[in-house]
Parts: C-alpha cells; structure tokens; sequence
C-alpha cells in the first residue's frame, strides 16, 4: 500500500473513532441533559399517546421558581410568539425570545397550535395548568 491508501485508511479510522465517541460517551449524555437517573426513569404525562417512540429524550432544566411562575412562560412559547428562550438565531429566525409575560399569550385550550414555523407545530393535545403541557 502507497501513502496514498495509508491516509485514506487513517482519515476512515479517525472517522470510525469519533462517530463511536459520539454514539458512546456523547448521545447518551446529550438524550438526558440536565435529567437525574429519577426523571429519566418515571413515567412522564403523555407516554400512553405513543406506546413505542421511535425517538426518546428527558432533559430537564432546573429554575428556581415556583410553576405557577414558570406557566406563563411555557404557555406563550412558539415561533412567532414569545419564542423558544433558546438560540434565537436558529429557533426564531433572529428575533429575540420574549423578556416578559404577553397577556395576549396566556390562553392555552386542547387543540391549539404550538408553532414550529408558520403552520407547523406542536398540537395541545392535553394540559394541566402549572404542571405540564402536552
């Protein structure tokens, strides 16, 4: 084998090896950012709408607050709305998430689109007031 073939084979091994190191160490810690052992492991409201995800994820956050505080933040969430209170850049186009409660926003009914983008989104299909939204 030439030099030619020795680096092809070492660009593959390195390859080879990061795509392991993400798949092992990475994606598992990324699938439960935040989340203790107890949070990944209870059931969550909504799990009996999908028996058999094909995709799995707890992340958790911790705020210092009490929920009847935090509510109003999660029912004014979307795109084009308060925003995401993530990467703006990506998640809203550039316009910054919201710094305050919206009045106009407060008003969340089984049924209502979440946005994603324009008319894509996520369905309220079921809520509990200070608790969870699903």
């Amino acid at each position: 084998m030439g030099p030619i073939w020795s680096t092809a084979v070492m660009a593959v091994a390195a390859m080879v090896a990061v795509l392991a190191l993400y798949l092992l160490v990475v994606r598992p810690r990324q699938l439960r950012w935040g989340a203790t052992d107890e949070e990944v492991a209870r059931p969550m409201p909504g799990d009996e709408v999908v028996r058999r995800p094909t995709f799995n994820a707890t992340r958790a956050v911790t705020v210092n607050a009490r929920p009847e505080h935090i509510w109003p933040w999660i029912v004014q969430m979307g795109f084009g709305r308060a925003g995401w209170y993530s990467y703006d850049l990506i998640d809203n186009l550039g316009r910054p998430s919201a710094e305050r409660i919206i009045p106009e926003l407060q008003k969340v009914a089984v049924g209502d689109l979440v946005p994603i983008f324009g008319k894509m989104g996520f369905w309220v299909r079921d809520f509990r007031p200070n608790e969870w939204m699903l």
